[in-house]
Parts: C-alpha cells; structure tokens; sequence
C-alpha cells in the first residue's frame, strides 16, 4: 500500500521553501518602508527652504504689579527653561520669543539632513517659505494677533504657521479685518487667515518652554515633509 502521508524529505523541503517565502516577503515590506520614508526627504532636497518672521505684537513696558502666586505654565519642568525673562519689558520678550523660534526651526532642518536658511529678501522665486503668526481669541472667540503684555485673560497662544510657495508669495498669511473691529488695549487687530495655503495651528504656553518651542518646531518641520513627499512638484516653479 502507497502511503500518502509526506515524506520526512518532503515535509524538510516544504518548510524550507516556506521560510524562504517569509524573508522574502519580510524584505520586501521594509524596502516599501524604506521607500516610503525616503520619499520625502529625497523631495525636499531639491527645494530651497527659508524660515521667515513669526509675527508676535508686543505693549510698552508697564507699571510694576504686586508679585503674586502663579502655577507653573503647562510642560515646564526644571530641566526645560522657560524662552524668555519674565521680568524683561514685553517688546524684549517677543524679540527673544520669536527669535528662538527661527533659531530651533533652522536646528530642527539640520537635525533631519536639510538645509533652510533665514529669509531676508534674497530667496528668489521658488522653494518653499515658512511665516507664522501669534494669535488669540478675544471674547467673542474671534482670532486676534496676540499681544505680549497686553492683559489678556488668555494663558495660551496660539500659532498658525503657514507653507508659502515663493513662485506665489504674493499671497498673505492672513488679512485684517479693520472694518469689523473695536479698539481693545487687551488685543490686536482682529484677522482673517488665508485658507488656501498649508496651514497649521499650534498651542503654546505665552512664556513656553524651551522644550515646548523644539517640539512644535519638529512639528512644523515634518509637516513639510510630509507635504513634499506627497507633493513633490509643489514647490518646483
């Protein structure tokens, strides 16, 4: 009588085989991996990067208040410094807050291989700009530009950062509604974002972490990125 059962020759050479369609299929998913990560970078290699201004109004300097018990702002930690003095006038504050700002954005572009440089009028017309702007809402939750030191109830900003291509920079991160407005000495002007360019909000401590500020700098680093690597003409002319 034929058996039918495998044969220990047969049984080795079908494990065999499988194991070698297991590598197989296990190389194969982390080239796909591989691909898929170096598809972004590799676009954003060929586009020129430049960090501009990050807009933040500040007040004049303002009479002295008796000190009080404040907590400790959100993420702060002893190791993890807070941006700026707060005993500085206003105008020094935004000054450091907003070039701290430039400065881990340039830091986190290095970090991932690519080279940015500050914006100052020499970029030419292609390649990608970054421009922020300090918000809060008032109390009728309309977005205002933020004003360091002006005595909003607001523990917290918040920062849109647009992606602006230089073959269109006419275009403006936002518009100023002067029509609709009051004056408030809390406040700036009331605006209006522009939806039609890549747009990102971020929530911050008004005097954040140096740590805090890193983080949303790798946040807004990744975004384009990611934005290249799904887009990689987008910013080619």
């Amino acid at each position: 009588m034929i058996s039918n059962l495998p044969t220990h020759a047969t049984m080795k050479f079908r494990a065999a085989f499988l194991t070698l369609l297991l590598g197989a299929a296990g190389f194969l998913r982390v080239q796909a991996t591989a691909a898929q990560t170096n598809v972004p970078n590799s676009a954003v290699h060929g586009v020129p990067i430049w960090v501009g201004d990050l807009e933040l109004d500040s007040i004049g300097p303002k009479l002295k208040t008796p000190a009080r018990t404040v907590e400790a702002p959100q993420g702060r930690t002893p190791e993890s410094p807070p941006v700026y003095d707060d005993a500085a006038v206003p105008s020094a504050q935004a000054r450091r807050l907003t070039e701290f700002f430039t400065a881990s954005l340039l830091q986190a572009f290095s970090k991932k291989g690519l080279s940015a440089a500050r914006a100052g009028g020499n970029q030419g017309t292609a390649g990608a700009l970054i421009r922020g702007v300090f918000t809060e809402p008032d109390l009728r939750n309309r977005i205002r530009r933020a004003m360091l030191g002006g005595g909003s109830p607001n523990p917290r900003f918040f920062l849109y950062v647009g992606i602006f291509n230089l073959a269109r920079q006419e275009q403006p991160l936002y518009r100023s509604e002067s029509t609709t407005q009051s004056p408030n000495d809390r406040y700036g002007p009331v605006i209006t974002l522009n939806a039609y360019i890549p747009l990102a909000k971020y929530e911050l401590d008004k005097n954040p972490s140096e740590e805090e500020v890193k983080k949303i700098c790798e946040q807004i680093v990744d975004s384009l990125v990611s934005l290249l690597g799904n887009n990689p003409n987008a910013f080619a002319q």
